[in-house]
């Protein structure tokens, strides 16, 4: 049983609907769908570690969170309606499908789609990997992906009950989840359960290696010291297991988006017999195995501009020297050649510190964007560029500047620019969800494209070209 929309009363809304079960590091367990039962409160929100009081999850937290939310248009006819199932980000440690910006209201209310917004399990629950021990552990890999595929498993299943097309799913996603919209391509399991992807600020890179998910392991095992008894990770305290592995991730994201991908995130698990991912994403997308699936790729003009701005000590290398020994030596690149790369950016008076946030804005944003789309042309793919910029009211677009348009929400005292960019973001998602061509050329073999939106401080096709060229030979796996 559903209940109206409190923003959009022309919306429908079923929420906290169970989709799976899962116990501590097992895999999920599809659940069927009780259309008799009231789904008329938010389920639990994802236990996870840190501050959770922006997170606007009224029920509490819990590891048993694997539910989703479905929003629909009061007035949805008979025809089946496009899909869109949003996953949010947060690092793979942070967020909720209850929050406003997970909140895919905005885009039922549009008449057009079926909106979807989906939890997974965060932190050590999802993403810590224990597969390597086998026993009781043996399924402990990827599992927060495993749940989305899942959760793709019973929208297959059930939206049609809604108005939905299970045969017309697009992904969305932000940060982590747009990175994990991605990795889906590479999961056989999930083959056949969506057929678009619109993936904002989430690229197809940052696959983290098996030794160093294995390292970050041990590294929980000590500080547990099970280091000989794994399977005790299953008895300890869920909230000190949380604290646990978040002490284990390096805070700055120069650190984070190093060559060597030492993070939490979605693992390399293609050795083990119980692995999810069967290859790298952007080898995928060379490959040409996933080009009857279009794809939008979409980041910000200053994605790393929250450290400059918010944390400038933390963020600051104080020199561009310090910048140059740092920037080679995560990235086992020479002295000379980092210098090379750094002097792009290193222009108009800029400060080291942001010098430092537009480098790795390109490096970890721009750079992995603009190859995947080439890549997925070049193998006859659909592909779309978007590069967002700033707007009255936000001098520069960080990374999450467009996580309400995302969801057809409104932010929080946007100005007018900031809402007319927003809306050409979910129209965007919108378009691509009813299979239309974009408002702009795709790329393609001869010719790269960025359709700009909001007050870009560059042309923004000729800035993805100036990206390859600074960027030339360099990998950013």
């Amino acid at each position: 049983m559903s209940k109206l929309n409190a923003t959009f009363p022309n919306v429908e809304e079923w929420l906290g609907i169970p989709y799976a079960k899962a116990e501590r590091f097992q895999k999920p367990t599809l659940l069927n769908f009780d259309p008799s039962k009231k789904y008329d409160k938010k389920g639990f929100a994802p236990l996870q570690a840190g501050d959770t009081s922006w997170l606007e999850a009224d029920t509490g937290f819990s590891e048993d969170c694997l539910n989703l939310n479905v929003w629909a248009p009061v007035d949805r006819g008979d025809e089946l309606l496009p899909v869109v199932i949003y996953i949010y980000g947060g690092g793979w440690v942070l967020g909720s499908n209850g929050q406003t910006t997970s909140n895919a209201a905005g885009l039922a209310a549009t008449g057009r789609v079926i909106g979807v917004s989906i939890n997974y399990r965060l932190g050590p629950f999802g993403w810590l990997s224990l597969a390597q021990f086998g026993g009781k552990l043996k399924d402990a890999t990827n599992l927060g992906l495993q749940d989305m595929i899942t959760a793709l498993k019973w929208v297959k299943e059930n939206i049609a009950t809604f108005g939905g097309d299970p045969n017309n799913v697009t992904l969305t996603g932000h940060s982590a989840g747009a990175y994990s919209c991605l990795h889906l391509l590479a999961a056989p399991e999930a083959d056949g359960l969506f057929h678009h992807i619109a993936a904002f600020s989430g690229m197809p890179a940052r696959l983290v290696p098996a030794w160093a998910s294995e390292e970050r392991a041990l590294e929980v095992l000590k500080a547990f010291d099970c280091v000989d008894n794994p399977e005790k990770l299953l008895e300890v305290d869920a909230y000190e297991l949380a604290e646990a592995m978040s002490a284990t991730q390096a805070k700055d994201p120069g650190v984070q988006h190093g060559i060597d991908n030492i993070v939490i995130a979605v693992t390399d698990d293609r050795h083990l017999e119980s692995g999810v991912i069967a290859e790298h994403v952007m080898d995928l997308l060379k490959s040409g195995q996933k080009k009857d699936i279009d794809i939008l790729f979409s980041s910000t003009s200053e994605e790393n501009f929250y450290w400059v701005l918010y944390r400038t000590e933390d963020y600051d290398p104080i020199t561009i020297n310090n910048l140059v020994e740092e920037y080679a030596h995560a990235n086992r690149m020479t002295l000379t050649k980092a210098r090379e790369i750094i002097d792009t950016f290193d222009i108009n008076n800029r400060k080291p510190v942001e010098v430092r946030g537009y480098l790795l804005t390109d490096f970890s944003f721009t750079l992995p964007q603009t190859r995947g789309a080439i890549a997925h042309a070049n193998a006859g793919g659909k592909a779309y560029l978007m590069a967002i910029g700033p707007v009255e009211g936000a001098e520069y677009a960080v990374h999450g500047t467009e996580m309400y348009g995302i969801v057809g929400q409104t932010s929080p005292n946007a100005s007018e620019e900031q809402k007319i960019r927003d809306t050409q973001v979910r129209d965007a998602i919108l378009d691509l969800a009813e299979g239309k061509d974009l408002p702009w050329p795709t790329v393609t073999k001869e010719k790269l494209y960025v359709n700009g939106v909001g007050n870009l401080p560059y042309d923004a096709t000729e800035h993805a070209k100036l990206v390859l060229e600074t960027f030339d030979g360099v990998e950013r796996p």
